[in-house]
């Protein structure tokens, strides 16, 4: 597909100042003020479109205001909550020069229901501030939280981001949105839809077609609202690893984890971590890695062993004991494996966590951030390849063997793992790079491409893309002669008729910008 599609310095000076008039000069930044909502890890060797200046409407009004502004205008707006998608381009925009809607300023807890088990909340909210909010009113729920904890529940769930508790599906957890149209139209799904309805973060669906998935992963509208299910706090919960040392007995590992996370035994996303030896041994997290190689820096990064499969168990004692029992011996044929687990009660205090527990027991930290940039120092960046892939020994070590053998082509590392759905595993690879090294950033990027090609050979696609590469994505979904794509653009254009809002997410263009 060939996009046409420019934006013009004379139209964004006049949006520039009528945004100013509408919000108020705080609620506009440019030039240095901007920088934190471009993408993180771009270099002048491997470029992401950056956006003309930004916006931070602090309501549902300053959305609608923003969007009938840009539309009069036919500007291109690109919606960001925190802007903090590290490895798949930040803040940043498809198209160049958009206007960067940054939803930071909402950042309301509307609603914190400890019988009913949810909360309601803005796109600003971020997973350290709903769980602050959470131990401060002594609610006895937990938060799904992803790898970092600095980042938006809203914006998270949008990207079909995953965290590892109960509730690590965070798209399977909402329940109702709020959303603005690009036309300024504001529609709420589910329950929500009924006037003076209060069942609409406590039931999923209500009466008709459920369309809160339209609206994740896409450029439908702007979600200003979401209802989203958390997890009763259990009254305890065992975490750790189940560990080998060989990978001849990768296969072996995730056959027998397999049927027990499909029917529950295991609890929670696991995350099976793959770390080869590197030649001169392991590092250790808390060692000065100084003068090692990437390899044995990356091993410091991660938990021990060859392969450290995480798995959780949450609930009555008994309960967790009994599945504990169960995992031991569903692994016990596999020579040399240690299962290597650790025991809380369920309103632990942080503190008395260890950090490799911290996420599976919801609590939010950014340890992986710092572990990065403690061995790789702070101009360590990533770009992320993350293909889905069957929860089969086979395919794992095949994907594997893929990755290293491009990986060791362009003389790279990654940050390596399977997150395990009930079905299928995430192959979850975080390509180092350091920012500072033009040629090594190209090499990560050229990695990439090469990556995404050798998966699409396989049959394997991207859960989730940098912005730079989410049309290359989308161009896999070519069935029945691109019938879902085409399925998309009328949707866009019936709901966008301007077309300004995020054109190109996730490969979705208005039909302005269609010419082939």
């Amino acid at each position: 597909m060939t996009i046409a599609l420019t934006v013009e310095e004379k139209q964004l000076a006049a949006a520039h100042d009528r945004l100013v008039e509408a919000l108020g000069p705080g609620a506009v930044l440019a030039d240095d003020a901007a920088a934190e909502f471009r993408d993180p890890y771009a270099t002048d060797r491997t470029p992401t479109p950056a956006p003309s200046f930004v916006v931070q409407p602090a309501s549902v009004e300053e959305v609608q205001a923003v969007l009938r502004i840009a539309t009069e205008l036919g500007l291109p707006i690109w919606t960001s909550s925190q802007g903090r998608n590290f490895g798949y381009g930040g803040a940043a925009p498809v198209v160049p020069g958009s206007i960067a809607l940054n939803l930071r300023r909402m950042n309301r807890i509307l609603e914190l229901d400890e019988p009913g088990g949810y909360a309601v909340i803005e796109p600003g909210v971020s997973f350290e501030q709903l769980y602050g909010e959470i131990k401060a009113r002594d609610a006895k729920l937990w938060v799904s939280v992803p790898d970092l904890g600095w980042g938006s529940v809203v914006g998270n769930t949008a990207e079909h981001g995953l965290g590892y508790t109960q509730f690590g599906d965070h798209a399977a957890a909402v329940a109702g949105m709020e959303v603005v149209l690009a036309t300024g139209e504001i529609v709420r799904t589910g329950l929500w839809a009924v006037p003076g309805n209060s069942l609409g973060a406590r039931a999923k669906r209500g009466f008709g077609p459920s369309v809160d998935s339209l609206f994740l992963q896409s450029n439908f509208g702007v979600i200003t609202k979401m209802g989203v299910w958390l997890m009763p706090e259990p009254e305890t919960f065992t975490v750790g690893s189940v560990i080998i040392d060989h990978a001849d007995h990768i296969p072996a590992l995730i056959d027998a984890l397999a049927p027990l996370v499909k029917d529950g035994t295991i609890q929670g996303v696991p995350l099976i971590v793959s770390s080869p030896e590197p030649y001169g041994g392991r590092k250790q997290p808390t060692e000065d890695t100084s003068g090692c190689t990437r390899q044995q820096k990356m091993s410091a990064v991660f938990p021990p062993g060859r392969v450290n499969a995480r798995v959780g168990f949450y609930g009555h004692p008994s309960l967790v004991a009994a599945r504990e029992a169960i995992v031991h011996a569903a692994v016990a044929h596999i020579p040399g494996v240690v299962v290597d687990l650790r025991t809380y009660p369920g309103d632990v205090d942080p503190a008395r966590v260890h950090p490799l527990d911290l996420v599976p027991a919801g609590i939010p930290n950014m340890f992986l951030l710092d572990m990065l940039h403690k061995h790789f120092g702070p101009t360590a960046g990533h770009f992320d390849f993350s293909p889905i892939i069957p929860f089969t020994g086979e395919a794992a070590a095949e994907h594997e063997r893929m990755v290293m053998e491009v990986l060791d082509e362009f003389d790279l590392v990654c940050g390596f793992g399977w997150i395990a759905q009930s079905r299928s595993l995430i192959g979850a690879c975080m390509i180092i790079f350091d920012t500072a090294d033009p040629d090594e950033a190209r090499r990560a990027r050229a990695a990439a491409d090469l990556l995404i090609e050798r998966a699409a050979e396989k049959g394997w696609s991207e859960y989730r893309g940098h912005v730079t590469v989410q049309e290359r994505i989308a161009e896999l979904y070519s069935a029945n002669d691109n019938a879902l794509r085409r399925f998309y653009s009328t949707l866009k254009d019936a709901l966008d008729p301007a077309g300004v809002l995020a054109p190109g997410s996730h490969g979705i263009w208005p039909g302005s910008a269609r010419t082939a």
